[in-house]
This record gives C-alpha cells, sequence and structure tokens, in this order.
C-alpha cells in the first residue's frame, strides 16, 4: 500500500545478505509473514526458462528491459549497506531473469563526470593534438599520408608519389 492509512498485501522474496530489510519493516510497523522454502521442495525450472527467453525475441527484450530495470533500481536504493550493486553477483541474477551470461545492457550508475572518456572536437581530420596526462603536454596527431584534408578534400594523390597502390 502506497498511501498512508490504507491496507495491502505485498510478496517480498529476499536473498540472505537482504533479510537485513526486514528490520526496516518492522520498525515501520509493517506486519510480516515469513516463509522458508526447502530447496528440494521447488521445482527446477531453470533450463525451461532459460531456453524459452533465448528463442523468444519478444520475451528476450521484456527480460533485459527487466533485468536492467532491476540494477538501476538496486543502485538507486537508499539503503547501500543492504542494497549494494557492487556486491551483486550479476552472473545468479541473470540467470533469475531466464539469461545463461548476463546480458550487455547500458547502465549509468556509479560513473561519476570526471570517468568518462574526454572526446576530442573535430571529425577525425588532422586534428590539434590532444592532452596526454594532465601536465598540458600536446601530442601532436602525426600525418599518415592517406591525403584527405582541407586542401585536398577527395584524397588524390599527386603525380610524384610512387606508393604502392597509388594511380
Amino acid at each position: 500500500a502506497r498511501c498512508t492509512n490504507t491496507k495491502g498485501r505485498a510478496l517480498l522474496m529476499l536473498v540472505p545478505q537482504e533479510l537485513q530489510f526486514l528490520k526496516y519493516l518492522r520498525q515501520a510497523n509493517v506486519e510480516l509473514t515469513e516463509y522458508d522454502f526447502p530447496t528440494n521442495k521447488i521445482a527446477s525450472i531453470q533450463v525451461q526458462l532459460e531456453d524459452l527467453i533465448s528463442k523468444n525475441y519478444y520475451l528476450n527484450r521484456s527480460a533485459k528491459e527487466a533485468y536492467r530495470s532491476y540494477l538501476l533500481a538496486y543502485a538507486s536504493h537508499s539503503l547501500k549497506q543492504i542494497y549494494d550493486v557492487k556486491s551483486l553477483d550479476l552472473q545468479a541474477v541473470a540467470k533469475s531473469f531466464g539469461f545463461t551470461n548476463p546480458p550487455n545492457v547500458p547502465l549509468s550508475f556509479g560513473v561519476k563526470p570526471s570517468d568518462r572518456i574526454q572526446r576530442r572536437g573535430g571529425g577525425g581530420g588532422f586534428g590539434k593534438g590532444y592532452n596526454k596526462g594532465g601536465k598540458g603536454q600536446v601530442i601532436q596527431k602525426k600525418k599518415t599520408g592517406h591525403g584527405f584534408s582541407a586542401e585536398n578534400p577527395y584524397g588524390v594523390r599527386g603525380s610524384s608519389d610512387k606508393r604502392q597502390f597509388s594511380h
């Protein structure tokens, strides 16, 4: 129940490292009923789940989105001492979503602006160089001789160029 003065029911499944969360629920006077399921009583459907996810494009895409949302929600939780995304076993989490290996999903948590790749301006021509380190050293990009420049936009080689493949 999201609103105050309302009742609701929810099923919450926790892995062992998340059991500390129950303390916070008890402090908030949330009525809890805990269940333990013996592993020998749980049907093993992992192989069928992985097979289904791998064969159905739409289920695969939905599982990827759910996997990504789970990781982002985990990372944004305020109780970092319980929900620490860096301590997650990504292989096990991926298996719970029906993947044999963790899928490649775009994530942006934990990236500081200083960690981002600094890109040089320009379109890849013979730029003015780039900074290496932080000491202000500028490394000049060497010309490769491919002939493309503002003066020679089509890369036509001069008649004196005797390198292989020149016409």
